[in-house]
């Protein structure tokens, strides 16, 4: 029995869909680059990755690493607007996990205010009645600029993206993560000291 062939209208139409399939998917992979997936004892030069925005988006990989947390997340970060980040962190709050974030107090009194004024939920309200989270600022005004956060104690995640949807997605940044022990241990210390100043102020 012969084969139906295709009209002329029918094959432009199969093109169009082929193509119209083809450039979803390399968008998705754009967007979407390859993720991280640490080994613990790795060495530095094994151990460690870097992405760059806005070709990669940095959002997705943060998103993940937090997903993966089983303990403890710790974040020192200057900048923080991203609601999708803070969601992430409510939902692992709510698994058990201990979270603490560190922030610069110049920053996050700025963001305060722009919430207040544009009547939209600020990041500290996302993370109010959570005991899994604890929340400080530092009382003086020299920057805390870190953009850094501890996954587990074995994962660490440096570089110049704040957690804002810009800072992740748009601007010209990058998102470091390594395993290597003396960073993380150097990024613990920092953390411990930061976390323990006397004129911190407590949010939560």
């Amino acid at each position: 029995m012969a084969q139906p062939r295709l009209s002329g209208l029918a094959r432009i139409v199969v093109l169009v869909v082929v193509a119209a399939a083809a450039t979803l998917v390399y968008q998705y992979r754009r967007g979407a680059p390859a993720a991280f997936h640490p080994r613990p004892g790795m060495t530095e030069t094994a151990g460690a990755a870097d992405f760059f925005s806005p070709a990669d988006n940095l959002e997705r990989l943060d998103l993940e690493q937090l997903n993966r947390a089983q303990r403890t997340i710790d974040v020192a970060m200057y900048a923080f607007t991203d609601k999708y980040m803070a969601d992430q962190l409510v939902a692992q709050a709510g698994r058990g996990i201990r979270i603490r974030i560190y922030r610069d107090r110049s920053q996050f009194e700025d963001e305060q205010r722009n919430a207040a004024n544009h009547n939209s939920q600020s990041i500290t309200e996302i993370f109010r009645g959570q005991s899994n989270i604890q929340l400080r600022v530092k009382g003086s005004r020299e920057l805390m600029h870190l953009k850094a956060y501890l996954v587990d104690g074995t994962v660490l995640r440096d570089g110049s993206a704040n957690w804002s949807p810009s800072g992740l997605k748009r601007q010209d940044n990058n998102a470091r993560f390594t395993t290597d022990p003396a960073q993380i241990k150097a990024f613990q210390q920092v953390f411990e000291q930061m976390w323990s100043r006397a004129d911190n102020r407590e949010i939560q």
